[in-house]
């Protein structure tokens, strides 16, 4: 009974959330301003949140696949698209469970929604063929004219304007005869869009207009900023700028209560187009950095190269030259590294089809040869049979004989694999190093660039000579770290106070110990710790024997984020820090080959006292005496 009751209750938010909405979205069609007070993305992805967390209670699949879906598209709409992408896996995983195949291609759909913003067109049009096959299947008419308007949307992208414009035509002959007003405005905007590329504005301006009339009546405030937007790119091509700068102006402000990040990060570079027209070239500037700084921190590549390209076109109307062809350089850089990884994509999943054809083929070539030799085997005399058991005796001993000297080889193995191991950590520490060089240059901070290119070179010959030797000195490992330390401050704004505490009795020059194992574990404090945005921020390294005096204790203690906090701010991204992977793989090959342990702890400092902040590592490393 309280599972119903709570399977009821989900329902019930998810429909009262929607009423909610619809009765907030306020219009005013007149002087074509909007008035809304609209529930933004936010408050849905919170109020999506409550409702996933009672839905897993009720652990029926198809409630829970639904607050995915749910869930996954209102990361979608507010621009978050690496998760919208996992919500959506989500909801597949349990929709496909319960076999759900009215929600599955709907969530499909969604899915090449998603894949289509983020560049990934070859990815959407597969996802959304899968889709119309359901429909297609459940022979769903609404369902296949809603897969048509969004393949539409991959061929636009694809720059394919006949067929994408053939697709929106088609879809919306069967939203009109239906009387689905809200697909039949999509399908107009579609259609403006297509005009406005053709140059055709007046046709693409009445088709935006009566779009833009439907959605406010049917308070879809998120497509009606779409209509409003292409309303303004009309104008702008007709030359009326002002005009088209009013309809810019009432979509950002519509978009800002929506909280839409995906679609000011798209529109900030129009306005400032715009604004460079009309000479308000200080305005504009400040649009283009908006533009540059959103598009940035989501990671919207596509948007960010237009906007590289509208600067660079500016820079070039006020006679900056050097700056125009900085940024035209930007733009090139980056469209060649979309059209590559768009080629990437492709030939890989090429490959990957033909490979599994390939292993299909070789299946069944297997199994018709494991047929015939089965015939010819019942066939055998017996003293073939006892031939066989002789040969099985003989492969058995060969087998144990390759094992035991297998096993002699595994130590050798596991020596040259930690050397590896130890190699790997340059190029990937290398590898920071050059992209902080690169920020440098890129933000024509030259003489900084000098002086941390110039450390870095006298770094990486230390580590060059430390990476041929398994331990090195206890003076020449705490040298390195000062050294690393000392250079990566100068990549932060804010000093970053360290203090070495060194055990008064151990000798530095004869103590041995692995190199570079604490590097890894400084460069977490310093980057995921965020100590470069703590203005107190400090880190503490301590080198003390232990209570029984046979091994030495390493800590490495700073005052970032702590741990728990860290791991909430790489989830998302999907992070993973590969130091910290090599740093741990090395520990367990040298417990692996040695009696005396390492031994490793990393703990959030709030465990230990709750007004502290930060991650504590320690790891403790047997006392080698050279």
């Amino acid at each position: 009974m309280r599972e119903l009751f709570v399977k009821y209750l989900v329902l019930t938010i998810i429909i009262v959330f929607t009423i909610a909405e619809r009765a907030n979205c306020q219009k005013n069609i007149e002087e074509n301003e909007v008035r809304s007070n609209v529930i933004s993305l936010d408050e849905k992805i919170r109020v999506g949140k409550q409702a996933l967390d009672l839905a897993m209670s009720t652990e029926d699949d198809k409630i829970i696949g639904s607050s995915y879906k749910s869930l996954s598209l209102s990361y979608m709409y507010k621009g978050i698209l690496d998760s919208a992408l996992y919500y959506n896996q989500k909801a597949l995983d349990y929709l496909t469970i319960c076999k759900d195949s009215i929600l599955i291609p709907k969530t499909l759909s969604n899915r090449g929604i998603i894949f289509r913003r983020k560049g990934r067109y070859d990815n959407a049009l597969e996802v959304y063929l899968q889709a119309l096959s359901y429909y297609r299947k459940l022979n769903n008419s609404r369902g296949i004219a809603i897969i048509s308007l969004n393949i539409g949307g991959v061929y636009q992208k694809q720059q394919n304007y006949e067929l994408a414009q053939k697709c929106y035509f088609k879809a919306r002959k069967y939203f009109k005869e239906n009387e689905i007003l809200n697909y039949l405005a999509k399908s107009d905007i579609n259609i403006g869009v297509i005009y406005n590329i053709y140059g055709k504005h007046q046709l693409a301006l009445e088709y935006c207009e009566k779009s833009y009339k439907i959605l406010c009546e049917t308070n879809n405030m998120l497509d009606a900023a779409i209509a409003l937007l292409n309303i303004g790119k009309a104008y702008e091509g007709m030359g009326k700028h002002r005009r088209a700068l009013e309809y810019y102006t009432q979509t950002e402000k519509l978009r800002l209560e929506l909280n839409d990040i995906w679609g000011l990060a798209k529109l900030y570079s129009y306005k400032a187009n715009v604004l460079v027209y009309l000479n308000k070239y200080q305005l504009a500037e400040k649009y283009f950095i908006k533009s540059f700084d959103l598009n940035k921190k989501n990671q919207y590549d596509e948007n960010l190269k237009d906007a590289y390209f509208y600067y660079s076109n500016f820079q070039e109307k006020i006679n900056n030259f050097p700056k125009a062809l900085s940024y035209y350089k930007k733009y090139s850089k980056l469209n060649d590294s979309l059209s590559l990884a768009i080629q990437n994509e492709r030939m890989e999943r090429m490959k990957a089809q033909y490979e599994t054809e390939q292993k299909a083929k070789e299946f069944v070539v297997l199994e018709q040869k494991t047929k015939i030799q089965n015939l010819k085997i019942g066939k055998q005399n017996a003293w073939i049979a006892v031939l066989v058991v002789v040969l099985l005796l003989g492969f058995v001993a060969v087998i144990v004989s390759l094992r035991i000297n297998r096993l002699r080889a595994d130590h050798k193995i596991l020596d040259l694999r930690q050397r590896v191991l130890l190699t790997q950590m340059n190029p990937h520490f290398l590898f920071n190093s050059l992209t902080a060089i690169q920020s440098f240059i890129l933000d024509e901070k030259n003489n900084e660039a000098n002086n941390y290119l110039a450390r870095l070179a006298s770094l990486v010959r230390g580590i060059l000579e430390n990476s041929r030797e398994e331990f090195v000195s206890l003076r020449t490992e705490l040298e390195t770290l000062e050294e690393y330390i000392g250079m990566q401050k100068l990549r932060f704004d804010n000093d970053i106070e360290y203090e070495f505490n060194i055990d008064s009795t151990l000798d530095v020059n004869r103590v041995m110990v692995p190199p570079m194992l604490a590097q890894p574990f400084v460069e977490n404090a310093l980057i995921h710790g965020r100590l470069r945005n703590n203005p107190d921020a400090k880190i503490d390294i301590k080198v003390f024997l232990n209570d029984s005096a046979d091994g030495i204790q390493f800590q490495i203690i700073d005052n970032g984020i702590g741990l728990e906090e860290s791991k909430k701010n790489k989830s998302g991204k999907g992070h993973k820090s590969l130091a910290t992977s090599i740093a741990l793989d090395r520990v367990k090959i040298y417990n692996f080959k040695s009696a005396r342990k390492m031994h490793f702890e990393i703990i959030d400092r709030k465990n230990i006292e709750k007004y502290l902040h930060g991650t504590q590592v320690s790891y403790s490393i047997p006392l080698l005496i050279n």
